[in-house]
């Protein structure tokens, strides 16, 4: 079996949009991801240091899991509602482990 995917997006949210943010993130990702197949893990963290910014942490058990992910209308849907709310563009890292055997 190959190691899962993981994800890792940031997020910069304008300041009047920060409680908007997590209601819509938690809505129309958060809790529809937690049910795919192939979802692992997909938390919403707020940085404890500047709470305007945020990370989206995921954790997929393929990469055709993850496209599955990626194709949905419903993701590109919560995109759009939370694009508004962005201070800067997010910034989207996927990682493997190599600590896998």
């Amino acid at each position: 079996m190959s190691a899962p995917i993981r994800v890792i997006a940031t997020f910069a949210v304008r300041p009047e949009y920060v409680d908007d943010f997590i209601e819509v993130a938690r809505s129309t990702l958060v809790e529809p991801a937690r049910r795919e197949d192939g979802c692992v893990q997909y938390d919403l963290c707020q940085d404890v240091a500047d709470p305007t910014r945020f990370a989206m942490i995921e954790a997929w058990e393929s990469e055709a899991a993850l496209a599955a992910h990626l194709g949905r209308d419903s993701l590109r849907a919560a995109v759009a509602r939370l694009a508004p709310m962005a201070a800067e563009q997010p910034k989207v890292t996927r990682l493997r482990s190599v600590d896998i055997e």
